[in-house]
């Protein structure tokens, strides 16, 4: 082994060479305060079921909950591929940069330290944990507040795995049950997310389950969605620019 490939499996375990001190601090704290309001939240979702009715209101939160988790992961992914460089201060190093970088090299996300793989995700998903375990929700007896509470634990819960479901996608070996899931369009699989590496990248961004890029991919949403922002961006630079009396 190379002292270089010997470097780059070491960076890897290590959580990555190419992230700074303070990113690397955020992303552990991030996994754990994220493990630690989840549980909270299931525990108090398990206490306010108090028959085989409410279970059926979890039940139920499951799938939208899944939908919604997939289609924010192709929101957050459209918007990082589309707007702000490596170099903008703050968002360039934790946000843009590990995107940009999946382009150039798909398989970095292979690499990648369990920490440096979940932290934004879960840095992303605490404002609301911390908001749920606050309001010291849900309410015994009420559907709807079951039904909200257990709808938020579905999303924290797929969107904390969804980079995990990415990983598998570009991996070249992957346990037997994963492959399972993978062939069953349960999560991410290959053939769903090779669509997005073709050509331009302009497609294909949902990548939990990857189940919601056929409705978006086909209304053509992220392109229209981007041509409303930078329309908006030449109106506002148009005005802020023409001189006033």
């Amino acid at each position: 082994m190379s002292k270089e490939n010997s470097r780059t499996q070491q960076c890897s375990k290590d959580h990555g060479c190419g992230r700074s001190h303070w990113i690397r601090i955020v992303d552990v704290v991030a996994v754990h305060v994220h493990g630690v309001l989840l549980a909270s939240l299931l525990l108090r979702i398990g206490a306010a079921a108090q028959d085989t009715s409410s279970w059926l209101v979890f039940a139920f939160a499951l799938l939208p909950g899944y939908l919604f988790a997939d289609f924010a992961s192709g929101i957050v992914h459209w918007f990082c591929d589309t707007f702000f460089e490596e170099k903008t201060p703050l968002l360039g190093k934790l946000l843009i940069q590990p995107f940009r970088e999946h382009h150039r090299d798909p398989q970095a996300i292979t690499r990648h330290g369990f920490f440096e793989l979940n932290g934004n995700n879960c840095l992303a998903m605490i404002p609301l944990l911390f908001f749920a375990w606050w309001a010291e929700g849900p309410t015994a007896g009420s559907t709807l507040s079951l039904f909200a509470h257990s709808f938020l634990f579905t999303v924290a819960l797929a969107i904390f795995a969804t980079n995990q479901f990415h990983r598998w996608a570009h991996a070249e070996k992957v346990p037997r049950v994963v492959r399972s899931m993978q062939r069953t369009r349960l999560i991410l699989s290959p053939t769903s997310h090779d669509l997005h590496h073709r050509d331009d990248y302009s497609q294909a961004y949902c990548i939990t389950t990857g189940w919601m890029n056929y409705f978006l991919d086909h209304l053509e949403f992220f392109h229209r969605l981007e041509q409303g922002i930078r329309a908006k961006q030449r109106s506002t630079k148009k005005t802020s620019s023409t001189p006033t009396d």
